[in-house]
């Protein structure tokens, strides 16, 4: 933890790691907290909506560790997990392509706000934390993560250290430039690779496929509607609808 962070008064870091922690997924729409033994067992998950402005999200971070401290007091710590951009220091989210935030120093506005320190970390690093201490990278000092969603994380470990490359936001797998001119994507480049290897691509894909008139499919009314997901699209394609098999 970086020694700016503000350490709540009540806290006591002698027995911390044998302590649970909370740890936060933060989306746009939802926000998913789950309660974390110290071996990594999970005890207890939660999720609550959003309407995804940076009000409702940080109010629902701080009232839900509340209630998830006042059921396992012996709680430790706060992590939130942010896809985004943070400064190397992680205190501030600089962009998030699916999040509010701006240049907005969540730590410093949160830590005074919440019953337990509070650290802040892009989620594929943390996705690829928890492989390395309890997961398949045991024992891999030296490997890649892959993180297929929404849109499409990515996470190096070098070392046994993750790897943040020289402004901390290495190595952003799904911003990289797959097809030259391409697809518009939120970060604000064109062709980036989630925008053809995610869930949202794979809505995209179908849409683009559907307006082509050459296969018949029951999603074309919501394609058109817009209330379509990459899930509605794979669960299709396993019944055999001719338009999602495409897609995939």
């Amino acid at each position: 933890m970086s020694t700016d962070i503000p350490i709540h008064p009540n806290s006591d870091e002698s027995d911390a790691a044998d302590r649970p922690a909370i740890g936060f997924d933060i989306g746009g729409t939802n926000l998913r907290a789950a309660v974390v033994s110290a071996d990594g067992q999970v005890l207890y998950r939660v999720q609550t909506s959003s309407d995804g402005s940076v009000d409702a999200i940080e109010r629902g971070i701080v009232q839900t560790s509340e209630r998830l401290v006042e059921r396992f007091p012996d709680v430790s710590a706060i992590g939130l997990a942010v896809a985004g951009f943070l400064d190397s220091d992680r205190q501030t989210v600089r962009f998030a392509p699916h999040l509010p935030w701006r240049d907005a120093n969540v730590v410093k506005r949160l830590s005074l706000l919440l019953p337990c320190p509070l650290q802040l970390e892009h989620d594929a690093n943390s996705a690829a934390w928890g492989e390395y201490r309890f997961g398949a990278a045991r024992g891999a000092d030296n490997w890649v993560l892959f993180a297929l969603g929404t849109g499409i994380g990515g996470a190096m470990m070098q070392g046994g250290e993750i790897y943040r490359g020289a402004y901390g936001t290495a190595p952003e797998f799904g911003h990289l430039t797959v097809v030259p001119d391409g697809r518009p994507c939120s970060c604000g480049k064109r062709g980036c690779l989630e925008r053809y290897c995610s869930g949202t691509a794979l809505v995209t894909t179908a849409q683009e496929l559907s307006e082509s008139g050459r296969y018949f499919s029951r999603l074309t009314d919501g394609l058109v509607a817009g209330s379509v997901t990459g899930t509605d699209v794979v669960s299709a394609a396993r019944q055999g609808d001719e338009l999602a098999l495409a897609a995939i």
